[in-house]
């Protein structure tokens, strides 16, 4: 089997985007849930992350894990993806669960699997460009195998919201990818700033690894959550698998990955820079509404709301100052290009 027959996706689709749900609400209809929410244009943030996914994978080796208590929306998305892809999650045990299920799935099916990981409600306008990037970050997994591949944008911006990732400048391998020194979550403006100059990356929580590594790493520093999917993954397939996995979420502790695994292994991880690709992380109205300004369809969302008669004087307020607001940076003009 060639490494690209080993490659699998996992899409993470279960969070609730509680920050942005009502603004989302107002302007697409229905519960506001992000990933299901077609912002600008007609596919939802799932559909386009799938799209993005399915130049590098196809779509039998891409599962896609979901809260179960978003499954009307869900069915209605992903009406004609092969149903074994689709990880209906018994309750949501933040980000490290979330990813472990689908990839007890995934080992199961191909004990030898190398996967990429996709939070589904991002946005990316060169979508392109995105997916030869994660090609190269599976590509140096076959270099670096006991690694995880992180992509790191290129900051346009000071942006105080986001995670950030230092990675040392010098890269003795010659490859595209450099060691990762440490994480930095949420700075405030003046600590921003001073990682934007250092050449800190934004974190993107998109990474690409040997499955094998990911369980190895979750092993080394989440021990009990590690004992609990030796079992779950043992009991995938089988009749009584199901009753399993609901008892194990009865039990389980709350995890997030990027604190409780990744951050002890950071001395484990690489980061590819990747430069301006038009990519956000959607989880404010702010968010959103910039790169609505910046991609020209500002006065479009607007002519949205007033249509579905939104008159929430805070959503007034914010699209107000945006439509007063000239872009700080160009189009994406380098995803344009």
């Amino acid at each position: 089997m060639s490494a690209t027959q080993s490659r699998w996706g996992i899409v993470l689709a279960a969070g609730e985007g509680n920050r942005v749900r009502d603004f989302l609400s107002a302007l697409c209809g229905g519960r506001g849930i992000k990933q299901f929410c077609a912002v600008l244009g007609r596919r939802s943030l799932l559909e386009m992350t799938l799209d993005r996914v399915q130049q590098l994978i196809p779509r039998e080796r891409i599962l896609i894990i979901v809260d179960k208590r978003h499954r009307p929306e869900a069915s209605e998305q992903l009406a004609g993806w092969p149903q074994q892809n689709i990880i209906y999650q018994p309750a949501n045990r933040e980000t490290a669960p979330g990813i472990l299920l689908p990839l007890a799935h995934v080992s199961h099916r191909d004990p030898n699997a190398t996967v990429a990981v996709f939070p589904s409600d991002h946005f990316v306008f060169d979508e392109s460009g995105f997916a030869v990037h994660v090609a190269e970050a599976f590509a140096e997994t076959e270099q670096f195998p006991s690694a995880a591949i992180l992509l790191g944008m290129t900051p346009d911006r000071l942006e105080e919201g986001y995670g950030w990732i230092s990675g040392a400048r010098e890269n003795r391998h010659g490859k595209r990818s450099l060691p990762v020194d440490g994480f930095r979550e949420k700075p405030s403006m003046q600590e921003a700033e001073q990682l934007m100059r250092s050449g800190a990356l934004w974190n993107t929580f998109v990474f690409a690894a040997r499955a094998a590594t990911l369980w190895d790493m979750v092993r080394q520093t989440a021990p009990e959550l590690y004992g609990i999917f030796c079992g779950i993954r043992i009991m995938i397939g089988s009749p009584q698998g199901p009753a399993f996995i609901e008892r194990a979420y009865e039990r389980m502790p709350t995890v997030n990955f990027s604190h409780a695994v990744l951050t002890p292994c950071a001395h484990r991880l690489r980061v590819l820079p990747v430069p301006g690709i038009g990519w956000s992380d959607w989880g404010s109205a702010d968010r959103i509404l910039d790169s609505a300004l910046r991609l020209g369809q500002l006065d479009e969302l607007a002519a949205r709301l007033k249509n579905r008669r939104v008159d929430d004087p805070s959503i007034a307020t914010l699209l107000s100052r945006y439509q007063s607001t000239t872009p700080t940076q160009p189009v994406f003009e380098h995803a344009a290009a």
